[in-house]
């Protein structure tokens, strides 16, 4: 007994200290205490063996001494599960160790079906966590049974695997799994009532990329599977597939400015790649619009459409419209009884700005367009505008449903104009400051109102209040933050101002070297750097003063928001012009002034000297160039341009887990 106790004693110091020889010849000495369980989460020396990277050859060998010393036992230590029911396989599989997983399945092929607490089989686990030869092998083994490929909350190996932006295995999973009937992965919905599709729709990096190639540069159709070899293995590779020229890649960065490893680009291409191939096959078997026999209604165009128009909405959509809003209230198309405060996968991919989803869902699924959201009923362009997605409100305006989603209003009364009155709770703009936000939500607010008929100028949702209205009480915080900002700043800039023009003018009335007592005129006239002096100084004085006006003007302007969209701005840049050139100016005269009283023979080795006084200037250039360049761009800025949101949509989907007890 003693010696059993000491023997758990080595066995614990021994994986914990990655001694895996140490371990191997316990193991082998002592079989006796080969199904102790060593942590509090009850893992056993095989589970934490696995899980803290043993070598596999080791962790193999763990395996035959525990099958050769304790047959009676052995399926038991094997099956063995901890607190998370996790056996050896689902540690194996979560590894992605593809030899350890054989060896465990050739003691007990069942073991490949064993659910742990979250409802996750192996299998699930190597797709939960990129393991794309293990998945495979896995499926070659289970693809018989009935494998389950969803874990309790719903989520699939699809919605992770797209979730966690493993895009090659989930393409993988599509042609497995992806055929017709009830067995279709692609349709499937979580217990939030979230497709995989949707899920795809919420990871933007899956359609931003910097590059300029083309998809028959990358060797597309290398990547893509015959529907004749779908429900067959599928041999993975290292993705040696995507062929991305180098020359033309280098060639595309020096266009755009960028600087980075030719390795990263690639590495964001074959994501975009990968991402587009998901999409068009997610789309091709999505079902979510099919008439099943068992909805109320099916999916139809409008009565208000003609032939030629359903046509037009089956390809692309074109400039043409309808005129009334009851159309889209009254259009019915099939639904899960599981969408409740839930979006559909374009209303989703529009609050992310995915334009190229959003236009590849309505080529695809033209019913889409009538998507709205879960309770507030809010259509794609109330979307749109609510998100400050401009180039999807833009490909939006050339639908023929264009008159009529313009004209919907959500379960609150609001109209699309209410919508670009609401502040969002995020910042959409690429700017900084509340100014320069405040100036943003003016020229959306602008821009939306001329794009919508007149008579929603002045249209009452259910609480009685119009677009305007609520535009004002929304960004009334904004607008005081803005203002105060803005007197901040003017102020500020005006004291100085006024110090730099009473500088200039009372050094203008001093002359270096002084004057002939006889002329008055400069003792040193007709010097060219007496004339350099004498015209810096008025320069700098008379742009002072212009810009301690500009200043003035600003602080003492009304300030209302629709002033922030190109009136305060413009001004505020003016005098900051203004003000830059009045402190260049004056350097410039301190120089010339400075070199009159340096003697002739040591003046030209004082001269380099001068150019330390552009320190100072590139110092203030520095600090100033990002203020004054973001409000340039956003005064001449007729559309205003989003960022894209990082936010994912909410799934239970759990961490990685750590290699650790």
């Amino acid at each position: 007994m003693g010696s059993d106790i000491a023997a758990k004693h080595e066995l614990d110091r021994a994986v914990f200290g990655r001694k895996w020889k140490e371990v191997a010849e316990i193991f082998r000495d002592h079989p006796q205490i080969q199904p102790t369980k060593i942590t509090k989460s009850e893992d056993n020396a095989l589970h934490l063996a696995i899980t803290l990277d043993a070598p596999e050859a080791t962790v193999i060998g763990l395996i035959d001494h525990i099958v050769k010393n304790n047959p009676e036992v052995s399926m038991e230590i094997i099956a063995a599960k901890n607190k998370q029911h996790d056996t050896p396989l689902h540690c194996a599989a979560s590894r992605g160790s593809t030899s350890i997983c054989q060896r465990i399945i050739q003691v007990d092929e069942k073991l490949v079906l064993e659910l742990n607490n979250e409802g996750e089989t192996p299998l699930f686990l190597a797709a939960l966590n990129g393991h794309t030869n293990t998945f495979m092998y896995l499926h070659s083994v289970c693809r018989q049974k009935i494998a389950t490929i969803s874990r309790k909350n719903g989520d699939t190996i699809l919605h992770c695997t797209i979730q966690r932006e493993y895009f090659e295995l989930a393409y993988k999973i599509i042609s497995l799994y992806g055929g017709d009937g009830e067995k279709n992965i692609v349709s499937f919905e979580n217990k939030e009532g979230i497709t995989p599709l949707q899920v795809l729709a919420s990871v933007p990096s899956a359609f931003k990329s910097v590059s300029c190639l083309l998809s028959e540069d990358l060797g597309v159709e290398q990547l893509k599977n015959d529907d004749e070899t779908q429900n067959q293995d599928v041999e993975v590779g290292n993705s040696d597939s995507l062929k991305i020229d180098d020359a033309k890649a280098e060639q595309c960065l020096h266009v755009h400015g960028i600087t980075t490893k030719i390795g990263s680009i690639k590495k964001i291409k074959e994501k975009h790649l990968w991402g587009r191939l998901i999409m068009e096959k997610l789309l091709h078997l999505n079902s979510e619009y099919k008439y099943n026999g068992n909805e109320s209604q099916i999916a139809r165009w409008p009565s208000g459409l003609n032939e030629q128009q359903q046509q037009q909405c089956s390809l692309r959509p074109s400039s043409t419209s309808l005129n009334r809003t009851q159309s889209l209230n009254e259009q019915g198309k099939s639904s899960s009884s599981k969408k409740d405060h839930k979006s559909t996968a374009l209303l989703v991919a529009t609050k992310y700005g995915l334009l190229e989803l959003v236009e590849k869902i309505l080529e695809e699924l033209p019913v889409a367009i009538y998507d709205k959201t879960e309770p507030k009923k809010r259509n794609v362009v109330h979307t749109a505008v609510q998100k400050r997605q401009t180039h999807v409100l833009k490909l939006l305006m050339i639908h023929p449903l264009w008159d009529s989603l313009i004209e919907d209003v959500d379960a609150d009364g609001n109209n699309v104009l209410h919508m670009a009155a609401f502040l969002p709770k995020h910042m959409p703009w690429e700017v900084h400051g509340s100014a320069m936000q405040m100036q943003y939500e003016a020229k959306w607010y602008r821009y939306v109102k001329e794009r919508v008929p007149a008579y929603l100028y002045a249209m009452e949702n259910k609480e009685g209040d119009t677009p305007e209205e609520i535009f004002v009480a929304e960004h009334k915080k904004l607008l005081k933050e803005s203002n105060e900002w803005i007197k901040d700043t003017s102020s500020s800039y005006s004291i100085v101002a006024a110090l730099t023009a009473g500088v200039t003018y009372a050094t203008s009335y001093t002359v270096p070297g002084g004057t002939n007592d006889n002329t008055g005129r400069p003792a040193l006239e007709g010097q060219l750097a007496l004339n350099i002096f004498v015209v810096s100084i008025f320069v700098s004085f008379c742009f002072s003063i212009t810009s301690l006006a500009a200043f003035l003007a600003v602080f003492s302007s009304r300030k209302q928001p629709d002033d922030f969209r190109r009136n305060l701005p413009l001004k505020l840049c003016f005098a900051l012009t203004s003000f830059y050139v009045a402190v260049v100016s004056i350097m410039v005269s301190f120089c010339s002034a400075h070199s009159l009283e340096v003697e002739p023979r040591i003046r030209d080795r004082v001269m380099p000297v001068y150019s330390l006084i552009i320190v100072p200037l590139f110092f203030y250039t520095l600090v100033q160039i990002p203020l004054y360049w973001d409000l340039l761009v956003a005064s001449f800025t007729t559309v205003p341009q989003p960022r894209l949101a990082g936010e994912s949509i909410t799934m239970t989907v759990p961490k990685k887990r750590s290699k650790t007890t």
